[in-house]
């Protein structure tokens, strides 16, 4: 049956998409004929179609964070209408890295499994589960359980046999982690994230102050950062249990924090950092492109050769432009 089509174009200059591209096509076939016909007319189509500037920047990480959730159709919401196109239309979409296509996987439509990718040259070495298909049940992103199963359990499993400064250190790489995922690579992601979500008030410290305790403990070990060697910070010291009064004298410079509170006052924190994501779905875009960087003990990667199998940590970091020409119905 004859019906229109579409090629769609992303053009992609040093990992920035600087411009979309459309060209129509009116084909004869079944489905799968049409998607080879427009496939082959990409090489002609990519140099000839009605291009739409981009404005601002859109970096193609965005995008590949749009496509792992099945949401990269949005982005020609505008061509689309100018088209006047049908709610469901026959798309290959292709995009032109440095002027020309470059094609290493072709995938369908819908949220990228990764798994999708294996027997390509974007194919990573081993068998790991892709996180989104294993917490993404009936549409609905399960992020408690998967933050809880990454992160949570080996805190507490350190915490309740007693491992108090691992499981410290753990919680100050935690926080790392979810000031990264929310806000990206920025100068003082780790005190923003307290300062928007955490209320540290009634542990009488501070976000800046906790800084410096994450500081001295993930670098060396001790409670005595550079800033509170020189004296701009107050040192914390965490316990456990319940404070004796009077404080030792010795210490009396110092903050001292129940390790138990903090944990509660974090999970609370991260309690109020999922809600907004309900209240602004656009994050979650960010929120898979960089959890997608992450390693977990719960994703594991394995390889086997026959007889032994072997065990490594693997994130899914993929490439600054993944060239995917991508089809649906």
């Amino acid at each position: 049956m004859k019906e229109t089509v579409y090629n769609l174009f992303l053009y992609v200059e040093q990992s920035l998409i600087k411009a979309l591209g459309v060209a129509i096509h009116e084909l004869d076939g079944t489905q799968e004929e049409k998607v080879s016909a427009l496939r082959v007319l990409v090489e002609q189509d990519y140099k000839t179609a009605r291009k739409y500037k981009v404005t601002g920047k859109f970096e193609w990480s965005e995008y590949e964070g749009r496509m792992r959730l099945g949401r990269e159709l949005e982005v020609f919401e505008e061509i689309f209408r100018d088209c006047k196109a049908p709610s469901n239309p026959l798309v290959v979409i292709t995009p032109i890295v440095d002027e020309a296509p470059r094609i290493l996987a072709v995938t369908t439509l819908g949220p990228l499994n990764l798994e999708e990718l294996q027997g390509t040259p974007l194919a990573k070495p081993g068998a790991m589960v892709d996180y989104l298909k294993q917490y993404v049940e009936d549409g609905k992103f399960d992020i408690p359980r998967l933050i809880n199963d990454d992160y949570f359990l080996a805190i507490k499993l350190l915490f309740n046999a007693g491992h108090y400064v691992s499981a410290a250190k753990l919680l100050m790489s935690f926080v790392d982690t979810v000031a990264f995922i929310d806000a990206g690579d920025v100068p003082d992601s780790f005190c923003l994230w307290l300062d928007s979500y955490a209320e540290l008030a009634p542990l009488g410290i501070t976000a800046k102050e906790l800084w410096e305790f994450r500081n001295g403990l993930l670098h060396m070990t001790n409670l005595r950062s550079r800033a509170v060697t020189s004296g701009r910070t107050v040192p914390l010291i965490l316990y456990v249990g319940s404070m004796p009064h009077p404080i030792p004298a010795s210490q009396s410079v110092a903050k001292y924090f129940n390790l138990k509170d903090l944990i509660d006052v974090l999970a609370a924190a991260l309690s109020r950092w999922m809600e907004s994501y309900n209240r602004t779905p656009g994050k979650l875009i960010n929120f898979v492109n960089r959890y997608d960087l992450t390693i977990s003990d719960s994703r594991l990667a394995y390889f086997s050769d026959g007889e032994t199998t072997t065990s490594f940590t693997s994130g899914h970091p993929l490439p600054p432009v993944r060239p995917l020409p991508t089809t649906t119905r």
